[in-house]
């Protein structure tokens, strides 16, 4: 079964815009699937993008096509190393599009295996299967520099493999909505009550 990824954790996984990844999809390089109101694609078009990525010259649609078609189909398993699209241009397949498609099929492994969506754990939040700590909590933790010992204390529950891809699903699942606007409850207690009379 092939694994699908959001378009958002497709361009975070392959290093390029979201924009690059929503002009291949309008395009159609690469297979869009829908699923209730999203469009997923498949873990091996992250090597694609990683390969179109590391070109130093911009490809035809066509040409394109072409090196989508040979990643999933001939270089399914990356053996054939180059392709040859002319005389004068031949493609292979490098160690970051190799760590890329690497990077996908771990990250679709850990989405499966730790992700818990569940409106009976903390109100639905996305959280670590089996605990009650919050992914975007834990990627927030480790980004803002506290070490992975200090995380095991306080949360021996949590998998260290879950650190990873806490951080990876945090960045391609932004929060959505306003942001939460703290100075308003210091502006509202330092304000006179009125009273009535």
């Amino acid at each position: 079964m092939t694994e699908l990824l959001t378009r958002r954790e497709t361009a975070e996984l392959g290093e390029v815009t979201l924009t690059a990844v929503n002009k291949a999809v309008e395009q159609r390089l690469v297979k869009a699937h829908r699923h209730k109101h999203e469009t997923l694609l498949e873990a091996d078009d992250v090597a694609f993008f990683a390969l179109l990525n590391e070109l130093p010259l911009p490809l035809p649609v066509a040409l394109k096509r072409q090196v989508h078609a040979w990643l999933v189909t001939s270089a399914a398993n990356l053996s054939i190393e180059q392709l040859e699209l002319s005389d004068a241009i031949t493609i292979s397949v490098t160690p970051r599009v190799r760590k890329a498609r690497k990077r996908a099929t771990e990250y679709a492994r850990l989405r499966d295996r730790y992700l818990e969506k569940n409106p009976a754990v903390m109100g639905g939040e996305p959280v670590i299967t089996g605990t009650r700590m919050p992914i975007r909590t834990l990627a927030y933790l480790l980004e803002s520099g506290e070490t992975p010992e200090v995380i095991r204390e306080d949360h021996p529950n949590v998998p260290k493999e879950a650190y990873a891809f806490a951080r990876l699903w945090a960045r391609a699942h932004p929060r959505r909505g306003r942001p939460a606007a703290p100075w308003r409850d210091d502006a509202d207690s330092a304000r006179p009550s009125a009273t009535r009379r």
